[in-house]
């Protein structure tokens, strides 16, 4: 591409001028370099669904967000999608993109700032998390996946490095569903090809496996996976085998049941078993340490503490 185009926005309209000359391309993206006329890049945060994800700063509101450049891509087609998951998203525990623009070789996809890192962020602080947490999470976590259902969408990626969190301390979680690159919508005609299996293994559920199509069922199969994880404390998806998650033992097992259509039950059990115990703060591990969600952005954070 020559030049740049106007960034679109699902909340404002119009963008900074762009200036062909001064916009960096991907190979040259860079600290203080400034994206599509309007991002300025701080950091590097993370990577995901074929692009690096910048701290960045928005120009044309002066606020942070998350920068997602993907780079060699076909444009028209990444911000058309980034367009409709805005327009069709909007939930609590969904994070969707609230602009996009074009650079020289690139598309920039920018998104609120979730400041608390991921799931997988916090299977590394704390390990196994206690079963009435773990519940808090998922509950949360199929919230989301009601919603992009309800709105006739497949994530197909669900696993804890796509859900990201608040930094909320020793208060109750608050989590962000992410990274819709790999976002199906039911009924489409569009196929993967014959062979080609979409997503992470270890949370693709047998059907998947089996070459059908994707249905809203596949997302609650790895959403168990998730929660699977989060009690045993493993920070990569373990065999099929339920952990001794007490209570929520049930709830796991009935979203990672080989029948898919059994799946959509456990929400309402889950919703039993959260009416019937309040979730206490702090909430502590098995060696008694209070369960917290850090900014890991700050520069007191540290990863290996």
């Amino acid at each position: 591409m020559s030049g740049e185009r106007r960034a679109g926005d699902s909340r404002r309209h119009g963008a900074c001028p762009a200036s062909s000359a001064s916009a960096p391309s991907a190979s040259s993206a860079k600290r203080g370099a400034v994206v599509a006329g309007r991002f300025e890049l701080a950091s590097r945060i993370g990577s995901g669904g074929h692009g690096a994800v910048w701290l960045a700063t928005d120009l044309a509101t002066g606020e942070q967000c998350a920068a997602k450049l993907v780079h060699g891509a076909a444009s028209a087609e990444l911000i058309r999608a980034a367009r409709e998951r805005s327009v069709r998203l909007d939930h609590p525990h969904v994070l969707s993109p609230y602009a996009w623009a074009e650079g020289r070789d690139l598309v920039v996809i920018a998104s609120e700032l979730v400041r608390g890192g991921s799931l997988a962020t916090l299977l590394a602080d704390h390990g196994p998390l206690p079963w009435r947490y773990v519940a808090e999470i998922l509950a949360q976590l199929l919230d989301a996946l009601a919603h992009v259902h309800g709105r006739g969408l497949v994530h197909r990626d669900v696993k804890p490095a796509n859900v990201l969190l608040h930094p909320t301390a020793t208060r109750a979680p608050h989590l962000r569903l992410s990274d819709f690159g790999l976002v199906h919508a039911m009924g489409s005609q569009r196929v993967t090809r014959t062979g080609f299996v979409v997503g992470t293994p270890g949370y693709l559920a047998p059907e998947v496996l089996a070459g059908q199509p994707p249905h809203a069922s596949q997302d609650l199969f790895a959403a168990g996976a998730v929660a699977a994880q989060l009690l045993s404390g493993s920070e990569r998806p373990g065999p099929e085998r339920e952990p001794d998650s007490g209570p929520l033992r049930s709830v796991v097992a009935t979203l990672r049941s080989a029948d898919p259509r059994q799946r959509h039950s456990a929400a309402g059990r889950l919703a039993e078993l959260r009416a019937a115990a309040p979730l206490e703060l702090p909430a502590l591990t098995a060696d008694g340490e209070p369960v917290e969600i850090f900014d890991v952005l700050s520069t007191d954070y540290d990863a290996n503490s």
